[in-house]
């Protein structure tokens, strides 16, 4: 659902999908590294579906899991896709780079691109979007939507480069590897019907941060996906967003003005584009201080509160970023909207500043 603006919309144009391989069950590869587990669709494996798969595998990264969840879970409140389907072989092909329609690059652009000053507060339009108001077409170029293979859009992210996009892990984690091979990137999106997308892409890889979820608290509830070719850099198409300084003071951006954005799954009584919501961040203790939240508040975390509309997300708006402007034209991921018990609670965001070190990291890495 399109909602707040804790920038978790989702742009993109869909992409065919492939069927799955009648012949060969394709094996992405999975690996670790100390701080991520590494999902690699590029360059796979294969192995005959009437054969044992492991006894196939000369790589032991090259893993078959039909219902992969990397983090053990025991307990689990929020749910952001359906559980892994059963299958005993036959993985979908992945899209090849060569498959997907080459893109002309544009000059190098500058991040941040966006409104040139922050929006206005405005009226409730639906308790569903819990505060959301209509943004402009184009205004925010770096969201993107993560749509799954049945047409539902389920998780946002923010473009952080061409080829690469910073989210939630949770939007990924439970997922099996029969549904990460269908999921399609929507650059451009403004309607949630998706019929304005502007480019579609599919999933290269993935960088899930390798203490997501560990005893449960939703701390490190970041991940990267990158694309199997660069998207379009451009006015009115797409931009990328700027990123914070590292900080490991969890509150060096209390009171400040933020925007959320927030993505919302059309219905007869939810609006039908991009939700931005005027908000302003908590200080860790206030966080604390929030029974809804408070058990999972680390100093790698924030909060957000709001004027008199209650603008919080939702769990579909996960993914999603909250942005800030300290410099006109540089709009500047701070959070990620990660923990929500609903639409009518304050929300868990994990805080940018904290995971510098780990993105640049994931940024660069092939």
């Amino acid at each position: 659902m399109f909602a707040k603006m804790i920038v978790s919309f989702a742009v993109v144009t869909l992409l065919s999908f492939c069927s799955p391989a009648s012949g060969f069950a394709f094996l992405p590869r999975v690996s670790h590294t100390d701080d991520a587990i590494v999902i690699d669709f590029a360059g796979v494996g294969s192995a005959t579906p009437g054969k044992a798969l492991y006894g196939q595998i000369v790589d032991p990264r090259f893993v078959p899991l039909p219902s992969f969840n990397p983090y053990p879970m025991a307990y689990r409140q929020q749910e952001q896709t359906p559980k892994g389907f059963v299958y005993s072989y036959g993985y979908p092909t992945p899209v090849a780079l060569e498959d997907v329609l080459p893109v002309r690059q544009t000059a190098p652009t500058t991040c941040g691109a966006g409104p040139a000053a922050m929006p206005t507060s405005r009226e409730l339009i639906n308790q569903r979007i819990a505060g959301g108001a209509d943004a402009k077409k184009n205004s925010w170029p770096f969201m993107v939507a993560l749509r799954n293979s049945t047409g539902g859009i389920f998780c946002s992210g923010s473009l952080v480069s061409d080829t690469r996009i910073l989210l939630a892990a949770q939007c990924l984690e439970k997922m099996s590897l029969l549904e990460f091979s269908g999921v399609t990137v929507l650059v451009g999106m403004f309607k949630t019907d998706q019929s304005d997308v502007q480019m579609t892409r599919r999933i290269s890889k993935m960088f899930l941060h390798r203490q997501f979820n560990v005893g449960t608290t939703y701390a490190n509830d970041i991940a990267i996906i990158v694309m199997d070719a660069p998207v379009v850099l451009a006015k009115g198409v797409a931009a990328t967003v700027c990123l914070p300084a590292a900080s490991a003071d969890p509150d060096q951006f209390v009171d400040q003005d933020a925007d959320q954005f927030l993505c919302s799954i059309p219905t007869a009584t939810t609006p039908k584009v991009l939700q931005q919501a005027k908000v302003s961040i908590q200080s860790n203790a206030d966080c604390k201080s929030d029974a809804a939240i408070s058990k999972y508040v680390t100093d790698s975390s924030f909060c957000i509160t709001s004027d008199k509309n209650n603008k919080f997300s939702c769990v579909i708006d996960v993914g999603g970023p909250v942005v800030i402007l300290p410099s006109p034209g540089a709009w500047t991921i701070v959070g990620i909207n990660s923990y929500t018990k609903d639409c009518s609670t304050n929300g868990l965001k994990t805080n940018v500043s904290a995971f510098r070190a780990w993105i640049n990291q994931y940024l660069t890495m092939a």
